[in-house]
């Protein structure tokens, strides 16, 4: 109930207190027919009618209170409800600046310990952890957990990622997390590949949020259940949703790749003149997993432009393809990934991407951070 807002409170007690009262009045009038002779056609029509919308109230009431599903696009209110029940975000202040919220169950440090190591993973919401209830279940939780059990309080791990970010984003916070001297030994992009549509001019635009057209009146805007039914009949029927991320496979053969390779390029130039440790994660899309997935060759740009540059990177298709099989993404209508894919992802990173931190010569501490 204290996800609900309190106009919708509102409504729903008036209407709540509305539909007895109509009870009351159709079950006299019925009386008073019967009484008189005459037909009872239209009371019964009140009745049925009144009977439908107790039902249509109650199914409300259940997607309103109990029903707790998010979305891929968190364009429904029922998913916009899952984010006020379970996510937490705390700021992370910048001096002379806005900061940025973060979601995490540990402070972001302003210095680091003598031989204390500080892995940063940054991202959208495949990092994040969209869909994901509780954060220990994330990827970066659970590396955390890995690395400190390996070295016990030597390496420490924050998640700044933010849902619906991308790359221009990563690279605005990096900037000023270097700016304001925080201790970052180790940057981990996670790139999920739809990071590429800002750079692509044909398909900046395609984003599904900018396709589906705004409920039409109050009815569809403000409620749960028929909000729900009306962004489902628009993902399946709107061609920008329903055909999104052939859109993004396509971005990857023209001049969003190259400009996005720019950028990643400068992310990772500006990492090394910081003395910066600068990483890739590559996170496949779960739910074309097999063997005709279609964003194969889009991997292999990537892999290979980080071989050439000498940044270590770490694609997760192989890693996850293997369990196709397997449910790995949040619901029907998530496709991100869920705590099985979080743990297998953890699994690798920690192993393949990170597992030499354990093994380096402990870093001198980092300077304390300036005051905001």
């Amino acid at each position: 109930m204290f996800e609900l807002s309190f106009d919708y409170l509102l409504g729903m007690s008036l209407w709540l207190l509305a539909l007895p009262v109509a009870f009351w009045v159709l079950l006299r009038s019925r009386r008073a027919a019967r009484r008189r002779g005459r037909s009872l056609r239209l009371s019964n029509l009140g009745l049925s009618l009144w009977m439908l919308l107790a039902g249509l109230t109650a199914v409300e009431l259940y997607f309103a209170v109990i029903y707790d599903q998010s979305d891929s696009f968190n364009m429904t209110n029922v998913s916009q409800k899952w984010f006020r029940r379970w996510v937490r975000q705390k700021p992370l202040k910048f001096a002379g600046r806005e900061g940025i919220p973060y979601r995490d169950d540990v402070d972001f440090p302003t210095r680091l310990e003598p031989g204390q190591r500080h892995v940063v993973f940054i991202g959208d919401s495949f990092t994040f952890g969209h869909g994901i209830r509780h954060v220990p279940d994330r990827f970066s939780n659970r590396v955390r957990e890995t690395l400190q059990g390996q070295a016990p309080g030597q390496i420490l791990v924050t998640n700044i990622a933010d849902a619906g970010k991308d790359l221009h984003w990563v690279c605005e916070v990096t900037d000023r997390l270097i700016e304001n001297h925080l201790p970052v030994t180790t940057l981990v992009y996670v790139l999920c590949l739809n990071d590429i549509e800002t750079f692509d001019p044909e398909h900046r635009d395609q984003a599904p949020t900018n396709q589906v057209r705004r409920p039409p009146n109050l009815l569809l805007n403000d409620t749960y259940f028929l909000n729900l039914l009306y962004f489902r009949s628009q993902q399946a029927t709107v061609p920008g949703v329903r055909d999104y991320y052939s859109h993004v496979e396509e971005s990857y053969r023209g001049i969003a790749w190259r400009r996005m390779f720019g950028k990643l390029m400068t992310l990772s130039q500006e990492c090394r003149d910081a003395e910066i440790d600068f990483r890739v994660v590559v996170f496949p899309f779960l739910h074309n997993l097999g063997p005709k997935y279609p964003f194969r060759e889009a991997h292999g740009l990537i892999v290979e432009a980080c071989r050439r540059e000498g940044i270590p990177c770490l694609d997760l298709l192989p890693v996850l393809e293997p369990h196709a099989s397997e449910k790995l993404t949040v619901n029907i209508f998530d496709a991100h990934p869920n705590e099985r894919a979080h743990e297998l992802a953890a699994d690798a990173i920690a192993d393949r991407l990170l597992g030499d931190l354990t093994d380096r010569q402990p870093s001198p501490a980092s300077p304390p951070a300036e005051t905001p």
